[in-house]
């Protein structure tokens, strides 16, 4: 029994002392590795993105000439948008608020002709939130 020295935490081996240590290193050298290898590799895609951005920059000022300049008519004021076609029971301040939201998003170039209620064919009791969440919580994992 000379070959199994006892150490004093609560009769370990000297064997299983070394396969916990020996584990703890390889575990945790592995994982600083892994950790050098991935920052790595976004170093070396971020230098290829910075090539690619560059490569296209210097393309978009190759065909820089300016253009012979055209003398043109003054411009005629731009006629104004006609009012949006809106369904009875829809107030004014919905209206402005949903034409805000698209200009917001979509800009100036956008105009809106119609704001109309969607049919609701099978209304259930719960409301557009409720029918969302309930789509939310029942969805299959996909």
């Amino acid at each position: 029994m000379d070959h199994v020295l006892l150490l004093p935490a609560g009769g370990l081996t000297l064997f299983d002392a070394s396969l916990v240590s020996t584990s703890l290193v390889l575990v945790f050298g592995l994982l600083i590795m892994l950790c050098l290898i991935i920052t790595l590799e976004g170093k070396i895609f971020d230098s290829i993105n910075a090539k690619k951005r560059a490569q296209a920059k210097d393309a978009l000022h190759v065909g820089d000439h300016p253009a012979p300049a055209v003398p043109s008519a003054p411009a005629a004021a731009p006629a104004p948008a006609p009012a949006p076609v809106v369904e009875g029971g829809i107030s004014g301040e919905i209206v402005a608020a949903i034409s805000a939201a698209v200009y917001y998003t979509e800009g100036a170039d956008v105009t809106v002709r119609g704001i109309r209620r969607l049919p609701q064919p099978g209304a259930s009791r719960r409301g557009v939130w409720g029918d969302a969440g309930v789509l939310q919580n029942t969805r299959p994992f996909m």
